[in-house]
């Protein structure tokens, strides 16, 4: 990006028709943190997109709190259950900002079911571009009808859409990544929801919505769901085993805990789990490929 005049500039418009219109663009940069915009009581009407170039700056829509990176943007409708600011840990934040008419609302919250009010779209991309000549045609009177300032208007947001869109399918890999990380590691204690979130790369309030759309459960209830999968197996096919083993098998190091979760999602304990189903003489546990016989003898029962 080159370097521009911190500017903004807005819109007025004498015709009545009811078109998607740039109504305000401007480039900012705020290093005090006395700024901050809470959307609920505000008078005016619009809709916002907030493109971040350098610092970092936060938004809370609905009481969740986003972080807003450069190469992030962030999409409010104001006036709205949200608000905007320079956090305490953040030196600056330089971002472009773009004010459009209510017009634009149903791509809006289209773009939210997909990706939520923070979309990744990078700084040297052809939709940052767009942003930045976009700004230009603002400052340098590039838009000289309504049409043409609606023309360009939709053009940024159905840009937008195709970036969430994107966005939204990788996030969707994401999530499988995050159901697959869970199978591999439930039996490890330390298990929890920020280290999923950290390791497939997404918020754990993003992951937590995403996971119970496609899954139908929070990732913590499918860790405990595994868990008790898992430990029901081990009571019916390892009778020898005491209850502390399988606790540690599946995730808990301490014993009462798992005798309550269990019973919990049970209806009953887990030694009388195991005494109810040892009601066969002899456990067999069944091998994808046969087990090998050593030196002409049979192979063993496994207890």
């Amino acid at each position: 990006m080159h370097p521009l005049p911190h500017k903004s500039v807005g819109f007025r418009f004498r015709s009545d028709l009811p078109l998607l219109t740039l109504r305000g663009v401007g480039l900012q940069r705020v290093e005090t943190h006395s700024y901050c915009w809470d959307n609920r009581g505000r008078r005016d009407e619009h809709c916002l997109i907030q493109f971040c170039l350098e610092g970092e700056g936060a938004v809370v829509v609905d009481d969740i709190r986003y972080s807003v990176r450069p190469g992030e943007a962030f999409l409010v409708d104001i006036p709205g259950n949200s608000r905007y600011y320079l956090p305490q840990d953040s030196p600056c934040w330089e971002f472009f900002y773009f004010e459009f008419s209510k017009e634009c609302l149903p791509l809006l919250r289209s773009i939210y079911g997909h990706t939520g009010p923070v979309v990744w779209v990078g700084l040297d991309t052809p939709l940052a571009r767009q942003m930045e000549q976009l700004y230009r045609d603002g400052v340098e009177q590039g838009m000289v009808t309504q049409y043409e300032n609606s023309r360009l208007a939709y053009g940024l947001w159905m840009h937008l859409m195709e970036c969430a869109l994107a966005e939204a399918k990788e996030e969707r890999s994401k999530v499988d990544e995050a159901r697959a990380y869970i199978d591999q590691h439930f039996d490890q204690e330390s298990l929890n929801l920020d280290e999923i979130a950290e390791h497939v790369g997404l918020s754990k309030y993003y992951l937590c919505k995403e996971f119970h759309r496609k899954f139908g459960t929070t990732p913590g209830k499918y860790i405990r769901e595994v868990r008790m999968a898992k430990a029901c197996a081990l009571l019916r096919t390892n009778q020898d085993w005491t209850m502390e083993e399988i606790a540690h098998r599946v995730g808990y190091s301490n014993n009462n805990y798992f005798g309550k979760v269990f019973r919990a999602e049970k209806g009953l304990p887990p030694d009388q789990y195991k005494r109810q189903s040892s009601h066969y003489d002899i456990v067999r546990t069944v091998y994808d490929i046969p087990k090998q016989k050593g030196n002409g003898g049979s192979a063993q029962d496994d207890p």
